[in-house]
């Protein structure tokens, strides 16, 4: 059973239904932060198994347009019965403005018209596992994580041997109908070091002329590897053309004498070297969300922490690539009682479903038991709570 546990470092348990939870948190900035968590059982229940779709990780959102979400997953059982699993599949939901109307989701066929990951490696070799993506003008842009299974077997018998980028040049028609491209994105790294990839996240500034794109690099430690956010831009247009990606190399925690927006403007901060992009903000996970929260008037970043722990946490900054806070604890999961072998993880937050004062965020259930995984449907599946700020004298 494929768990990416190479990718995802934490054991955590379900909200139950009904939960909810506010809390009062000081920014470093000194600024009151207050909001108030609560399940999203009207988001969840899109997400349920059935005989079309039996549940995966992963669950990035990418918007096609103002009526269509696409969400990518990894790991996906194929029925509610999950007698059989592959290792990516998609879902278009469909909206009429934030609200969910319908769902559809996809898989690959074999050339017997057996059901199969919806992409595949061109060269045959390992497998994708779906991540974030972007919608760049007419074209759509996928990362995928190109993992292989190595000898030993088991939840830890595979390493990703590389990364991506799938470019959908039909994305207005059924994803049946996609014709996809894939190239082999040169910045990946994997070595003694640890490894380093773009892919994570990605954001669409309104106002601006770039696609910033987000991965990690990491921080070997006796324990295990620390994950530190690194950050790419591109101009809009051009995200199939990684030579022209500038990554940022500029300080953590901004420049006295410069405004935030030097952090953008300033030509030293960026460079073409992968090697020496930034490392932005410690103990990120391998997949977060970055986006634009209208009642912060800034950028947050969302994640599990560690990869592998019980807190979902958020940092805020005033530009796409920081200085970024120090991490806020947005809420800390439960144990579930039922299942001792139980573990979330894959926080992110999913913009195009949340109001302008609020985040929408999932992660996803999964357990070490893999009769229990197979079992219980509500185990490797999303879940969604949705988290609310309240302005500082309003409850």
């Amino acid at each position: 059973m494929l768990f990416r546990l190479m990718w995802l470092m934490l054991a955590v348990a379900a909200l139950s239904p009904g939960t909810s939870w506010s809390a009062e948190r000081e920014t470093p900035s000194g600024r009151e932060l207050r909001f108030t968590v609560e399940k999203a059982p009207e988001l969840e229940r899109w997400f349920d198994p059935s005989d079309a779709w039996g549940g995966a990780d992963g669950v990035f959102s990418i918007p096609l347009d103002a009526h269509r979400l696409l969400f990518t997953f990894g790991d996906t059982f194929t029925t509610r019965q999950r007698r059989k699993m592959v290792n990516n599949s998609i879902a278009i939901l469909r909206l009429e403005g934030r609200t969910p109307v319908g769902i559809d989701f996809f898989f690959g066929r074999t050339a017997d018209g057996d059901v199969c990951s919806f992409a595949v490696p061109e060269d045959n070799h390992g497998v994708f596992w779906l991540a974030a993506g972007v919608r760049d003008g007419k074209r759509l842009h996928l990362f995928a994580a190109h993992i292989e299974f190595t000898p030993q077997g088991g939840p830890f018998g595979f390493r990703q041997i590389g990364e991506s980028l799938l470019t959908v040049d039909n994305p207005e028609e059924s994803p049946s109908r996609w014709q996809i491209r894939q190239q082999e994105i040169p910045y990946f790294r994997s070595d003694e070091r640890g490894s380093a990839v773009i892919g994570s996240a990605t954001l669409v500034p309104e106002d601006g002329e770039h696609i910033y794109l987000y991965g990690f690099d990491e921080e070997k430690t006796p324990l295990f590897p620390i994950k530190h956010a690194i950050v790419a831009r591109v101009k809009k247009g051009r995200v199939e053309q990684p030579a022209e990606w500038e990554f940022y190399c500029g300080p953590v925690k901004g420049v006295a004498s410069d405004t935030p927006d030097a952090l953008l403007t300033n030509e030293r901060f960026w460079t073409h070297d992968f090697s020496h992009a930034t490392r932005l903000a410690r103990e990120v996970a391998s997949e977060y969300s970055v986006s634009y929260l209208p009642v912060l008037r800034g950028y947050v970043m969302v994640y599990t922490r560690l990869g592998l722990s019980q807190e979902i946490v958020m940092r805020s900054a005033p530009t796409p690539v920081g200085p970024w806070s120090d991490s806020v604890l947005l809420y800390r999961i439960p144990d579930l009682p039922e299942d001792t072998k139980a573990f979330f993880y894959a926080a992110k937050a999913h913009p195009a479903l949340a109001g302008d004062d609020e985040l929408v965020i999932s992660y996803v259930a999964n357990s070490f038991d893999l009769g229990r995984l197979v079992r219980t449907p509500d185990i490797y599946r999303p879940w969604f709570i949705r988290v609310k700020f309240h302005p500082p004298g309003k409850r």
